[in-house]
């Protein structure tokens, strides 16, 4: 599994989460679970991107940009959900970016840590997509890169606990299979190889806005 299939896998299941919003017929058990492995996939690329990027400031600009270019598709998008004042996934990674730049180049724990975790409080204050959760996913994936077996099993608490507070801990088969499928992308990511696969640099950031104009647009069909 290299990082193509990883990206080809977070998109094709991003779909699935956003079109039963455009096509409510599409609503199915495909569209409802599936949906949930796109996120954390983003957060595992985003991770190696990190650590394979030969210009970190380039990398940061390019989700700024194309984060400002997707806040409007996005907030499109949301109205069919019925909340739109959040800040796209791109604002998500960003932060979970930084927050991982600074626990790699700030030795000193005592200073990293209180950084991270006020980055953690600022995604949860700036209403980006997924929260503090998202900012959580993105550090997690990068301190346990190299223990994938550890970071199935803390990811899996984390997943846990975050549905738990969002439905007051009242875990139902549905809430069970959110909290599976939401975890699954960690089993993915055991089976990375390694390797970059084919290239497409720049297909996801213009996949995000445009898919999103796309599923909107369908809602009027």
């Amino acid at each position: 599994m290299n990082i193509f299939s990883i990206k080809l896998i977070a998109c094709i299941t991003m779909v699935f989460d956003h079109i039963k919003y455009g096509l409510p017929v599409t609503e199915n058990f495909v569209t409802t679970y599936l949906g949930r492995i796109s996120f954390p996939l983003f957060a595992f690329l985003i991770t190696e991107g990190y650590v394979h990027t030969s210009n970190l400031k380039k990398y940061y600009q390019r989700l700024l940009i194309f984060g400002i270019i997707s806040q409007i598709p996005f907030m499109l998008f949301r109205t069919l959900v019925g909340e739109w004042k959040l800040l796209n996934i791109m604002f998500t990674l960003l932060i979970g970016l930084i927050a991982i730049t600074i626990y790699d180049k700030e030795k000193n724990k005592f200073i990293s840590i209180p950084i991270m975790i006020a980055l953690i409080f600022c995604g949860e204050f700036l209403n980006v997509d997924y929260g503090a959760f998202g900012i959580i996913t993105v550090i997690l994936m990068y301190m346990l890169k190299n223990k994938k077996v550890v970071l199935s099993i803390i990811y899996g608490v984390v997943v846990l606990i975050y549905y738990g507070i969002n439905y007051k801990f009242n875990y139902s088969i549905e809430l069970l299979l959110y909290c599976f499928f939401t975890w699954f992308p960690s089993l993915i990511i055991c089976m990375y190889n390694g390797k970059q696969g084919r290239k497409m640099k720049y297909f996801f950031y213009c996949f995000y806005p445009i898919h999103m104009l796309i599923v909107y647009l369908l809602s009027f069909v």
